[in-house]
């Protein structure tokens, strides 16, 4: 049957697989990539740069590989990130991420206007306007605006599409189309549209392969190239988050819990992705995840990050595990780039009720049941809606090869947590099964929930239910509590 090469962009970095088509054998490689903070509210990427490690990762997992048997390319990458290109299709200026927040100003305007919360300085349409009212010269240079996942298409075949999981002007939901056409009226961009591309489905063949780019990637020319999507949806599918009602939680730079619905709810969620052209996910997002973890590990473990390389995550591992439930009172926010609500984008990171009994192992540890606090609580906001919780929860990503952590999540959540194979590899593996679709092998997704390999069970320790239920009443606790204090210091967005 031969095999699909998955790639999976993230923010810090870039997953490729090449994924055996009957046995499901994965290859698999991993390239560290650059974010940059030119101050607190900025987050940019080098989309050129990004595409030269797209193309290491692809090569690393298809050294020695019968690359003669490849059937498809396709890609997966963060969503709303915002790239100006020329008329020659060059980048004129470092992409925007999802994660960048400057647009606080054009924010305030937009839900203004709309009369209702749109979003914060770090959505997509606020950024849009910053882009036009602040680099007015690169706003109109800007023969296209792409998303990152559409400019890696663009390198591969030449060809200009987005699909519907990146696709914040155009949508094949005709409710949520009045909704964007009304956003796009009131952010001032209804006579920009023309630098928008095509919207074209996530399993549509958008070209073939250019030498050039072959080269580049270490395979032969002429590949399919399908559409594909956003990490978002690549990493639900991948995790068989595919029928409506099915839920995960993905534990990477960034964290979520996210439940699969045909039709949304009001009041549930405010931040949605489309999985496909049925289903939405309501996603209950953490900006700082895994991010946070990565932060306190160079601030408290800086020289054995240097002696241990890649083994640093086993041994802080192996240190929070001496830690005992609930930190003794340490409590952490893991909001260093503040947060969604029920939090707010002027909330940032602290740790609260230090004592000298507390060393770098407590606030690893405090710093790892914050992000489980915060999936509690917006199992809260599900269980508030259905009347129930999920009788298991798969969870997926990076931080779910973690043991500590896993345990520590079903104990806080009070939940069977389920980590499948290959956690870390969800996002490529979501996408294969769009490339099947597109080829023609499979009819649909729900192949993806049976392939789903069962693996390591973690259920909640009783013992540890009384103290995680303090902890996680305080941690909701804090944020009321300082509110006027980020006011005072951040202001009000």
């Amino acid at each position: 049957m031969g095999f699909i090469l998955a790639i999976d962009c993230g923010t810090t970095a870039i997953k490729s697989s090449f994924i055996h088509l009957e046995t499901w054998n994965i290859n698999s490689a991993k390239v560290d990539c650059e974010l940059f903070r030119p101050s607190t509210d900025r987050a940019e990427q080098d989309a050129r740069r990004m595409w030269d490690l797209l193309c290491q990762a692809s090569k690393a997992c298809t050294k020695g590989r019968d690359v003669s048997a490849l059937k498809g390319l396709i890609i997966s990458a963060p969503w709303k990130h915002i790239i100006p290109l020329d008329a020659n299709g060059e980048p004129l200026c470092r992409s925007i991420t999802w994660m960048d927040a400057r647009a606080g100003k054009q924010a305030e305007q937009l839900n203004k206007r709309m009369n209702s919360f749109v979003g914060t300085g770090q959505e997509y349409w606020p950024r849009l306007m910053w882009l036009k009212e602040q680099e007015p010269e690169i706003w109109k240079k800007a023969k296209h605006i792409v998303g990152l996942n559409t400019y890696f298409k663009y390198r591969a075949t030449g060809t200009l599409t987005t699909e519907c999981t990146d696709n914040f002007i155009t949508t094949p939901s005709s409710s949520l189309q009045e909704e964007y056409n009304r956003i796009i009226c009131c952010a001032g961009l209804e006579d920009d549209l023309d630098k928008f591309p095509q919207l074209v489905t996530s399993t549509t063949c958008v070209g073939r392969l250019e030498s050039s780019a072959a080269a580049q990637m270490g395979i032969e020319e002429g590949v399919p190239v399908f559409a594909g999507f956003t990490d978002l949806a690549a990493i639900s599918i991948g995790s068989g988050c595919v029928r409506e009602g099915c839920t995960h939680i993905y534990l990477g730079t960034s964290s979520w819990f996210g439940e699969i619905q045909r039709n949304r709810i009001k009041g549930y969620s405010n931040l949605y992705f489309t999985q496909d052209e049925q289903f939405e996910s309501a996603l209950f997002s953490i900006q700082t995840g895994g991010r946070a973890y990565d932060w306190l590990i160079g601030q408290f473990y800086h020289s054995e990050k240097i002696s241990r390389g890649q083994k640093i995550i086993e041994f802080v591992d192996s240190e929070v595990a001496q830690v005992p439930a609930g930190s003794l009172g340490l409590i952490a926010t893991h909001w260093l780039n503040g947060e969604l609500a029920p939090l707010a984008k002027n909330a940032k990171a602290v740790f609260f009720n230090i004592t000298e009994q507390h060393d770098r192992r407590y606030f690893a540890r405090a710093m790892l049941e914050s992000i489980c606090y915060t999936h509690r609580w917006s199992l809260e906001k599900f269980h508030s809606v259905h009347g129930r919780l999920p009788d298991e929860i798969s969870v997926v990503g990076g931080g779910a090869q973690s043991d500590v952590w896993m345990q520590m999540l079903a104990d806080i959540i009070q939940i069977p947590v389920r980590v499948p194979k290959n956690p870390r590899y969800v996002g490529t593996i979501g996408s294969c099964y769009c490339a099947m679709i597109g080829l023609g092998l499979i009819e649909n997704y729900s192949i993806a929930e049976k392939k789903v390999e069962a693996g390591r069970l973690f259920t909640p320790i009783e013992d540890n239910k009384t103290i995680y239920n303090k902890q996680f009443n305080l941690y909701k606790a804090l944020y009321p509590a300082l509110k006027p204090l980020y006011e005072q210091a951040n202001g009000l967005i």
